[in-house]
Order: C-alpha cells, then sequence, then structure tokens
C-alpha cells in the first residue's frame, strides 16, 4: 500500500495503491485525484474498510443506469402494472439523466440532493412525486448494499424531501345534484353516478362487471380494476383493503338496472362485432372506456354545470364528506373507502370543525328540552 503524489500533475496530485486478493489473485487498485496526502489516506482507509466489510469492488462500478433496469426488471413480478409504469417513468425521466451515468460507489448524499434540488426548482414534479423520486433512489440503493455492491446507503443520509398538503377540493350537495342533471343524457352517466354515490375510484369503477354487481340485495363488489392505459385489467384493487362490497341506494340500483338494460340492447345490436367483457361502463361495442375519455367528458359536463373545477378523483372526497356529514361511523366509512385505516379520515379534519357547531346545538336541544319536560329550571349566566 502506497501514498503517491505525481509531480506531473497539477491539481489533485495524490493517489494511492492497495493490493487484494481476489479468485486466488493479487490484483494492484489505484485510486487517483485527491488534493491532499491526508485525503488520499482517507480515501484509502475508507476502501479497505470497504473491502473488510465484504464490498464487491467490481460490481461497485456498474453504472447506476444498468443497475436501474435490472431493478426495473425485478419489479415487474410484484407490482401491478399501473405501478411499474409510474416506477419507470420516475426512474427514466427524472432519475437517471442526473444519476443514471454515475458508478454506484460514486454516487453521494450531495449528487442526491442536488438532484432533489433540480426537480423542486425546475417544478418538473411535485413535492408528492420527488417523495417517491426518494423512496425509488433509496429503496434501490438499500437493494445494491444488500448485495455487497456497496457498504452504505447514500440515500440515508439525505432527508426526505417535504411536500405541501394539497387543498382537497370537494362539491357540495349542491353542486353534486347540478352535475348530475348536467349529465343525465351523457353515456356515462352511471359512471359519475357511483362515484358520487359510492366513493369507488376511477379505475375501479371502469373494470367493474355485471358479475359483481348484486341489484337485488344492492350491493357491488370491488374485484378488478381497469389500469390507466385504458386496456388492460388487474385482479382485486389498488390495495389489499380495496378489495371489498359497497351497498348501493335504490336511485343508483335504479339507474343500474337501466344501464344493464340498454347494454344488453347494444350486445345483441353488435353481436357480429361486441366485445362482451361484462363490464358496467364500456363503449358500445363492449370495449374499456379509455380514462382519457371519460375525463375529457367530465370536464365537459363541469362546464356545462358551471360547477367548481374538481378531478374525477375528488367526487371520492366528496363522497367521504357527504358521510361525513351523515355522522356516519368512521370504522363503515374506511370499510366503504377501502382504507386500511381510519387514520386516512385525517386528511378530512380541515372539513369537520363546522359541524362541531352542530353537534353542540343538536346537543343542547337535547339536554335543555329534556330538563324541561322534567320541570327543571336552568340560569342561563350572561
Amino acid at each position: 500500500m502506497a501514498i503517491t503524489k505525481d509531480k506531473n500533475v497539477k491539481d489533485k496530485p495524490w493517489y494511492f495503491t492497495i493490493e487484494v486478493t481476489r479468485n486466488d489473485k493479487r490484483e494492484r487498485i489505484k485510486r487517483r485525484g485527491f488534493k491532499t496526502k491526508k485525503e488520499a489516506e482517507t480515501a484509502q482507509r475508507a476502501l479497505l474498510n470497504e473491502l473488510g466489510q465484504g464490498l464487491d469492488l467490481n460490481a461497485s462500478k456498474t453504472l447506476y443506469r444498468d443497475f436501474m433496469k435490472d431493478c426495473i426488471q425485478d419489479k415487474k413480478p410484484k407490482v401491478k402494472a399501473g405501478t411499474l409504469a409510474t416506477y419507470t417513468s420516475m426512474v427514466n425521466k427524472h432519475i437517471l439523466p442526473t444519476l443514471g451515468d454515475l458508478a454506484l460507489a460514486d454516487i453521494t448524499p450531495r449528487h442526491i440532493q442536488n438532484l432533489y434540488n433540480a426537480l423542486h426548482e425546475s417544478e418538473q414534479l411535485s413535492g408528492e412525486n420527488i417523495q417517491k423520486v426518494h423512496t425509488i433512489i433509496k429503496e434501490s440503493l438499500s437493494k445494491a448494499t444488500a448485495w455487497n455492491m456497496l457498504t452504505r446507503n447514500p440515500a440515508l443520509a439525505v432527508d426526505r424531501p417535504k411536500a405541501e398538503a394539497k387543498e382537497m377540493l370537494y362539491w357540495t350537495d349542491e353542486e353534486s345534484h347540478l352535475f348530475l342533471d348536467a349529465s343525465k343524457e351523457d353515456r356515462y352517466y352511471s359512471a359519475f353516478l357511483l362515484a358520487l354515490t359510492t366513493g369507488m375510484r376511477q379505475g375501479e369503477i371502469l373494470g367493474l362487471r355485471w358479475q359483481d354487481v348484486d341489484l337485488k340485495n344492492r350491493t357491488l363488489s370491488v374485484r378488478q380494476i381497469l389500469n390507466h392505459d385504458g386496456k388492460s385489467f388487474d385482479v382485486g384493487a389498488k390495495t389489499l383493503s380495496g378489495v371489498r362490497s359497497i351497498g348501493i341506494d335504490k336511485v343508483t340500483a335504479a339507474k343500474l338496472d337501466k344501464l344493464r338494460r340498454r347494454t344488453n340492447e347494444e350486445k345483441m345490436e353488435n353481436r357480429d362485432i361486441y366485445e362482451d367483457n361484462d363490464l358496467v361502463i364500456c363503449t358500445q361495442l363492449g370495449t374499456p372506456l379509455s380514462p382519457r375519455n371519460l375525463n375529457r367528458s367530465f370536464y365537459r359536463l363541469i362546464d356545462k354545470a358551471e360547477v367548481t373545477k374538481i378531478r374525477f378523483h375528488d367526487m371520492r372526497h366528496t363522497h367521504v364528506v357527504m358521510l361525513l356529514k351523515m355522522r356516519e361511523n368512521n370504522k363503515r366509512i374506511a370499510e366503504r373507502m377501502g382504507w386500511s385505516s381510519v387514520k386516512m379520515l385525517d386528511r378530512y379534519s380541515h372539513v369537520t370543525p363546522h359541524m362541531q357547531k352542530e353537534t353542540a346545538d343538536a346537543f343542547g336541544e337535547m339536554f335543555f328540552n329534556a330538563g324541561a319536560a322534567n320541570g327543571t329550571t336552568i340560569a342561563l349566566v350572561e
């Protein structure tokens, strides 16, 4: 082992060499580019320590770009198609352009933090999506560490980016009725109705099959979802708790019964070319309805109804607010929405304060009226 100064190099002339035995062969490793002798000594000790911990030196030279290709492949059998598409897009568009050409061993916390800073300043991604980028990088480098391609994960030294909470939008009861009235003649009226009266996610609505609908007992079962590509389906739901049964009201059940009759008529009219996927919401030929086309109709009808412009997903929030106004049990709300925990209701804390006054007034009316009925008078303090 040696620390040497290269007299022919003016900038960062110091370098070190070490010898290691691998596969019964003696190899010499050289690292250049240190400004001082002390820096070279520190780097030498660090490398020796890493090798002592089992670092695979050849593997540590793997470009992050190549490593992430394998990570994407490894993800395929573990996640749903939509999740994989999001993961791949994040990697290719926002991570690899900055970190892709670095060797695993060369990635530092500074590189990672600079990436987050650039994404924030350019406003390419929301705070929530920058957090997703952080998760992807941290998990991938943890995998590299577990495989002895690194001795430590540099992402662990970087703080998780902060994300400002988005304002939650939802319709009032009046706006909901105005929208439904404006969309009653639209082909996909039932999709909007289901969103408002069940709180189902868009993918759940577009993946709903007639075999999962029990109009007699007025229940729906979430058993498959349509992916964002509008072509493929995933069995189950977004989460394990998302696989559930949902009760529906009599009006919604009647509208669905009418839709089923129309669907059967279209099936007969187009029987030679009809693609029977058993879908509740579908095109005239039975094919899945593209989320993009549904959203296009949704925003057009919002303009027609002249109501607050919200996202399709915000109708799910609207349904939760309706349930909260009804004083529905938190556990039942969580089950209906397919949440694993009632803690998800914390996101609606800004909605409930005005309900406290209603609760107090209802309590006061009950309590003091009961006292009056018993002949008890209550002295009021001014």
